[in-house]
C-alpha cells in the first residue's frame, strides 16, 4: 500500500473517533484506568526487585562462638570460614562489643545491662559472615553447625522470604486484575468501533461488491482503535507519574522527619517511567488495535 493509502486510513481513524464521541470517551477512560492500574503495579514491583536484591545482598549469618578460644585458633576458624564458597566477608564481633551494640539498640533502656561488664557479660564472641547469594546460605549454615568451636548458628530468612513472597503476590494478583481491566477496556473499544462498523455496514457492503479487500476496509478501524488506546495509555502515564511524583515527595519527607531505613526507599522517577511509558503505550495499542480488528470482523462476510 503507497502513502496515500495509509493517510486514507488515519484520516477515516480520526473521522470515526469524532463522530462517536461519547463511546470514543467511555474508551478512552477504559483503557486509561487499566494502564493506570497496570503502571503502578510496574512501579511496585520494580521497587519490590529491588527491595530483594538489597537484602539478599545483605545477609549474614551469626556464628556464636564458644568461650576460651585463645587468639590463635580464632584466627585459624576465621581463615577457614573465609575459604568457603559464597562467604564475601567475616566479621569478629567481641562480647563486648557485642554488648554495647545491645545498650544502643535499647536507648534510654540501655543502662539496664549496666552490670553485665566484664567477666558478668553474658553474651559470647561470635562471627559475622556475610553471604553473595541466597543459594549458598543453607550450605554455610551446614558447614558452621560442623565446627567444633561454633555454639550456635543463627540466620533468620524470614525478611527476604516475605518481601519475596510479597513481590511474587503482587504479580500475580497486579497480573490478573489488569487482564480483567484489559477484557473490559477491549469490550468497550470494541462497542465503540462496533457502533461506526454498524452506521457504515451499507458503505462497507459496497466496497466489498466493487473489490474492496478486507484489510483495506479494515485498517480505518484498526487504527481508530489503535489511537484510543495510545491516547488512552499516554494520559495514564501522565497519571503515574504524577502519582508517583507525589509518593516520592511523602517519601523524602517522612524519611527526613523520621528516618527508616535505605532499603525502603523508593526508587527515582526517572529509572521508572521510561519502562512504564513503554509497557503502556504497547499494551494500549495492541488492546485498541485487537479489539478493534475482532469487531469489524462479522461485517466482511458479505
Amino acid at each position: 500500500m503507497n502513502l496515500s493509502s495509509w493517510r486514507f486510513f488515519v484520516v477515516h481513524g480520526f473521522q470515526n473517533i469524532l463522530r462517536n464521541r461519547i463511546m470514543s470517551l467511555a474508551s478512552v477512560t477504559a483503557i486509561m484506568i487499566t494502564l493506570i492500574v497496570l503502571g503502578l503495579i510496574l512501579i511496585v514491583v520494580a521497587n519490590l526487585d529491588v527491595m530483594v536484591d538489597e537484602v539478599e545482598s545483605k545477609m549474614e549469618v551469626t556464628l556464636f562462638l564458644k568461650d576460651g578460644l585463645t587468639d590463635q585458633q580464632r584466627s585459624m576458624l576465621e581463615q577457614d570460614i573465609r575459604n568457603w564458597q559464597g562467604v564475601y566477608d567475616v566479621e569478629f564481633v567481641s562480647k563486648h562489643e557485642a554488648l554495647e551494640k545491645w545498650k544502643r539498640e535499647l536507648g534510654d533502656k540501655g543502662s539496664l545491662l549496666d552490670g553485665y561488664n566484664g567477666e558478668n557479660n553474658p553474651l559470647p564472641d561470635s562471627f559475622l559472615v556475610k553471604i553473595e547469594k541466597p543459594e549458598y546460605v543453607d550450605e554455610v549454615i551446614q558447614k558452621a553447625k560442623g565446627l567444633y568451636y561454633v555454639e550456635e548458628v543463627n540466620y533468620s530468612s524470614k525478611v527476604v522470604e516475605f518481601v519475596e513472597w510479597l513481590a511474587r503476590t503482587i504479580r500475580i494478583a497486579g497480573a490478573g486484575l489488569v487482564v480483567i481491566l484489559a477484557a473490559v477496556a477491549a469490550i468497550i473499544i470494541g462497542n465503540t468501533v462496533r457502533l461506526t462498523v454498524y452506521s457504515r455496514r451499507r458503505e462497507i457492503g459496497i466496497m466489498k461488491y466493487i473489490g474492496a479487500t478486507d484489510w483495506f476496509i479494515r485498517w480505518p478501524f484498526i487504527i481508530e482503535g489503535l489511537m484510543l488506546g495510545v491516547i488512552g495509555s499516554v494520559i495514564a502515564t501522565g497519571v503515574v507519574a504524577l502519582i508517583y511524583k507525589f509518593l516520592l515527595d511523602r517519601s523524602s519527607y517522612m524519611n527526613l522527619k523520621w528516618g527508616y531505613l535505605g532499603i525502603f526507599q523508593l526508587l527515582p522517577l526517572s529509572d521508572v517511567i521510561l519502562y512504564v511509558v513503554k509497557v503502556c503505550l504497547v499494551v494500549g495499542a495492541c488492546v485498541g488495535a485487537l479489539a478493534s480488528c475482532l469487531s469489524i470482523r462479522r461485517y466482511l462476510k458479505v
